[in-house]
Parts: C-alpha cells; structure tokens; sequence
C-alpha cells in the first residue's frame, strides 16, 4: 500500500490517520509505503516506522524528502526529482542548508562593509536585515535575469518602486532608486533569494535613539508578503529565513510610550546579532508564530524576560500573534 503526501504542517498526525485508514481497507497487504516531500527528523521517521510496524504487523517505509533525494540519484530519474522536488539529483548528497549558511554569511560580511547589492547605503543608522532562502536557490538554482523576475515586496506602509539590475530586482524608495543612496530596499536576486535591509527601524525616545518597538510587525509582514510571492512564481519550501541586526551595539529597543516594560533595559552589546535561524516548510503557515523564536531572542537580548510584547500565551502554553498597537 503507497500513500503520498506534499502536506507538511503535522506530517506525524498525517501518517497515523492514512495508515489508520489502509487497516480499514478489505484488502490484505504486507507493506505500507508513505512518501512525503516533507524534510522529517530521522528519529521521529525511525519511531514513527517502528510503531505502525508493531501496531499493525506491516512493514513500514517512510521516505521523506531525504530519503527521495537519495533514491533518486538514478540518471533515468532524474526529469522526476527535477520537477518534484526542485533538487539537481547530481547533487542529491549535498547538504543545501551548509550551502545556504554559507551564502547568507558572504552577504553578512558584505554589509558589514555597508555595501548593498546596488548602489550606496546610507551612513551611521543600524542596520536591520533580513534573507530568505529558498532552498531551490542554491540546490537548483533559476539563474534568471530581471526582466524575468517578480516584483519584490516592499516594506509596509511605505511608497517603493520596483527597478532591474542584470540578474536582480530592487524595490525602494522612489529617491533613494533615482539617487542610487539607499535607505531600505528589497532585493530579489536572480537564484530566487532575498535580501532585505532597513535603517530606517530607529526611533528617538528622551533623546536616546533605540531599535522601534514594531520591528517585529515588520518582519513578519515582510517575510509573509515574500513567502506569498514564492506561491505565486512557483518557488518551493522550505526556506530559510535570518534575522540580522548590524552597527546596533548601542542600541536598545524602545518600546511604546504608555507600555510598562522591565525596570531596566541593556542595549544589545554586540554590533552584529545574528538570531536563530527559522526554517518554513509550509508557505501557507503561520508566518508569526514560526519567526516567534528569533524574535523573543531579540527582546529578551534587551532586557525583557518574557519575549516580544507582540505575542501572547495562552493557558495551554501555546502562542498567539498579538501584535501591539500603540
């Protein structure tokens, strides 16, 4: 008996029920095969065999994303892996996220330098930045040029336009792509992965300049919009998405005026904070609450012990995006 799946939100609870549903089934079979494009923990796959194995006396094979790669080495499969799993099978072994990891810290070290990937950036203001990764842009990459390209996001509340250079596609502020001198912008390179960076993520509070509170709004609209552009232009999960914080040694986060927050802030001490990194298998999932980790390190980095003000917990211990409103 096969199933298949492309679900990847409770792939466990998944198996179970389809494996729950072939027992009902009248005929009698000796194997259970489930095939999924989701990336599983190789020991949850293991348990997960091991117990339906005993449950129901079948032999049990999942083969997830991994083990697909693998198995599709084979050069006459090759037109199925492209085309179902976005991978190249000649390099069905790499490992794509040591590629991603690796690309994202050359963009790092690039801003570091305050060098965009057009053009100028401006001075003195941290930098906030955010890369998404496809995982499709290193394992098998569209080297497209602009005018192939989509139209970036831009960041919310905020008038941009969308302008081509070569083989990537910027989204800014009218005066800053005229001028070429950048306060923000969104950039869509070629191999499908963005690179977003701000400064304008600053505000002034008693004369002290700190980190806005409504960072997080920002980032979890951002990735959202991007993860919906990925929908739209046929680009796959998962991805992979950093959270950045540039020339920000100094700063704290501000939090809004009539908000009671901890007795004592700290900045955040380091001038380059690299946070968790997130991996979205689902790009129809809850956004917010997957980016919560990163975020709650962000806050708790400053001095607020309980995470971000723009998440609430309920009785369960579960999260909820609630995001702040001054």
């Amino acid at each position: 008996m096969l199933h298949c799946s492309i679900q990847s939100r409770r792939i466990e609870d998944k198996i179970r029920s389809d494996a729950e549903s072939a027992a009902d089934r009248p005929e009698d079979f000796d194997f259970f095969i489930f095939a999924t494009t989701t990336q599983m923990a190789g020991v949850t796959r293991d348990r997960l065999e091991d117990d339906l194995a005993s449950e129901y006396e079948w032999r049990v094979h999942i083969k997830d994303f991994a083990r697909l790669r693998k198995d599709l080495m084979d050069v006459e499969n090759h037109d199925l892996a492209q085309e179902h799993l976005n991978v190249d099978p000649s390099n069905a072994l790499d490992n794509p996220e040591n590629d991603i990891e690796e690309l994202y810290q050359a963009q790092i070290s690039r801003l570091q330098e305050r060098r965009p990937r057009h053009g100028e950036l401006v001075e003195d203001q941290p930098i906030v930045a955010v890369h998404i990764f496809p995982v499709e842009s290193v394992s098998d990459p569209p080297e497209m040029i602009a005018t192939d390209l989509p139209e970036p996001p831009k960041f919310r509340s905020r008038s941009a336009g969308a302008q081509g250079f070569g083989d990537l596609v910027v989204t800014a502020p009218y005066t800053d792509l005229s001028e070429g001198l950048f306060s923000e912008y969104i950039c869509l390179d070629g191999d499908g992965w963005v690179e977003a960076v701000t400064t304008k993520l600053v505000i002034e509070r008693s004369e002290r300049q700190g980190i806005a509170w409504y960072i997080d709004k920002e980032i979890v609209e951002l990735v959202g919009r991007v993860c919906e552009m990925y929908q739209d232009s046929g680009f796959f999960p998962p991805v992979y998405v950093y959270i950045t914080l540039i020339d920000s040694g100094c700063y704290t986060i501000e939090k809004p005026q009539r908000l009671i927050g901890p007795d004592v802030t700290r900045p955040i001490n380091e001038d380059l904070l690299q946070l968790k990194r997130v991996k979205i298998e689902d790009l129809e999932s809850d956004i917010a609450l997957t980016l919560r980790e990163p975020l709650y390190q962000l806050w708790n980095r400053v001095g607020w012990q309980h995470g971000s003000i723009h998440y609430s917990q309920n009785d369960d211990d579960s999260f909820e995006w609630d995001p702040y409103e001054a």
